[in-house]
C-alpha cells in the first residue's frame, strides 16, 4: 500500500494567504527611504500574549463591531496597499466553512481528500497572535513598527488531525510608523517577549534596508562604540567600556606574550592587547520587548528594551564552542 501524504495546499486558504512581494514599497514600508533609515526589515512573529489576552480582546471587540478587520494580510504584499474592511460574517464565512484538502501518495498522486473543518473553534480562548513588525535603525536607534497584528486560531481536519495555526483577521493597522499610544488609562500593556534571531535569517523577501551589506549589529556598531547604549559582559555581569569590547571576551587563550630586551640583555615580556571586536563575529541575537495595546486607536506597540549578542567562543586548545551569549545591550 502506498503512503499517504498530507499536501498542504495553503495558498487555497484565505487564512494562509500571501501574495507575491511587490517591487515597490507598500504604504507601511515606504518610510524607509528616509536617508535617517540605515537598515529595516519585516519579522513576522508568533506570540502568547494570554496575561491578558489579545486575541480575546480582538475577538471580543471585532465581534461587537468596535474595531475594524480584514482578511489576513502579507507583509509586503500588493494587498498591504488595498485594505479592505469586512464585516464579521463575511470573515466567518471564508474562515469557517469547510474545506476540502487534497490528500497525494508519496508519488504524487492525487489520492483523495480530507474535510478541513474549522466551525467549532473558540476563537477567544486562543492566545497566539501574529505580529507584523519593521524593525529598524534610525539615526542610530533600534526601533519598532507594528503596522498590524492578526488573531491566530488552530486548524483541525474532520478526524481529529490538528495541522497548525491560522490567521483568523487582520486588524490594529496603523498606517503612520511615527503614530504614538495615547493616555495611560486607555493602555492595555500585555507581556513582554523575548524573540530569537539569527542574522543570517533576513531573506531577500524580508529585508527592506541594508546599506553597504551590512546586517543589524553591523549597522548598530558605530553607535555601540560611541557610548549611545549600556554595554554588559553576560559572563563578568558588570557594565563595559567601549574601550573594552576586544576579543578577549570569545578568546579564551588570553594575550600572548611578546620577549623584550633592555640594553643589558635583560629579557621582560610583553603582552599583545587583543584586537578591538569586530561586530561580524555575533550570528543571533535575543530582542527583548515590551508590549502595549491602545483601546482607543486600536492599535498594537513595541518597544526594545535589550539585546543580547551570541558569538562563537574560542577555548584556549583553539576549538570553537557554541554560539555563547558575550553582550547585552541596554536599549531603554
Amino acid at each position: 500500500m502506498k503512503k499517504l501524504t498530507l499536501l498542504f495546499l495553503l495558498f487555497n486558504y484565505p487564512s494562509f494567504a500571501q501574495l507575491p512581494l511587490q517591487q515597490t514599497p507598500t504604504q507601511f514600508d515606504k518610510f524607509i527611504n528616509s536617508p535617517a533609515i540605515e537598515w529595516a526589515a519585516y519579522i513576522n512573529d508568533t506570540i502568547r500574549f494570554d496575561n491578558p489576552g489579545l486575541n480575546k480582546i480582538l475577538s471580543l471587540r471585532f465581534a461587537k463591531n468596535e474595531i475594524k478587520a480584514s482578511f489576513p494580510v502579507g507583509s509586503g504584499s500588493y494587498q498591504a496597499n488595498q485594505i479592505r474592511y469586512e464585516k464579521k460574517k463575511e470573515i466567518d464565512h471564508m474562515t469557517f466553512h469547510p474545506h476540502d484538502m487534497p490528500i497525494y501518495d508519496s508519488a504524487g498522486t492525487l489520492a483523495g481528500k480530507n474535510k478541513m473543518e474549522r466551525d467549532k473553534i473558540d476563537t477567544p480562548d486562543f492566545t497566539l497572535t501574529d505580529v507584523t513588525q519593521i524593525l529598524y535603525i534610525q539615526n542610530g536607534q533600534l526601533k519598532t513598527y507594528v503596522p498590524w497584528v492578526a488573531t491566530m486560531i488552530p486548524i483541525v481536519t474532520s478526524f481529529g488531525l490538528f495541522l497548525g495555526n491560522a490567521e483568523y483577521f487582520s486588524t490594529c493597522f496603523n498606517f503612520n510608523y511615527n503614530s504614538t499610544a495615547t493616555s495611560k488609562d486607555k493602555i492595555i500593556f500585555l507581556p513582554q517577549s523575548r524573540k530569537r534571531i539569527r542574522l543570517d535569517s533576513f531573506d531577500v523577501k524580508s529585508k527592506l534596508k541594508e546599506l553597504y551589506g551590512l546586517n543589524l549589529i553591523q549597522s548598530l556598531w558605530p553607535y555601540i562604540l560611541k557610548n549611545n547604549f549600556q554595554i554588559y559582559s553576560v559572563e563578568k555581569k558588570r557594565i563595559l567600556k567601549v574601550s573594552e569590547l576586544n576579543t578577549s571576551l570569545v578568546n579564551k587563550t588570553g594575550p600572548l606574550p611578546i620577549p623584550e630586551y633592555d640594553s643589558l640583555g635583560n629579557q621582560h615580556p610583553r603582552f599583545t592587547q587583543p584586537d578591538a571586536l569586530s561586530p561580524a563575529i555575533f550570528t543571533t541575537l535575543d530582542l527583548l520587548q515590551d508590549w502595549q495595546y491602545d483601546k482607543t486607536k486600536n492599535m498594537v506597540f513595541a518597544t526594545n528594551r535589550e539585546m543580547v549578542l551570541y558569538a562563537k567562543k574560542w577555548t584556549a586548545d583553539g576549538e570553537s564552542v557554541e554560539a555563547t551569549p558575550i553582550l547585552k545591550i541596554i536599549i531603554k
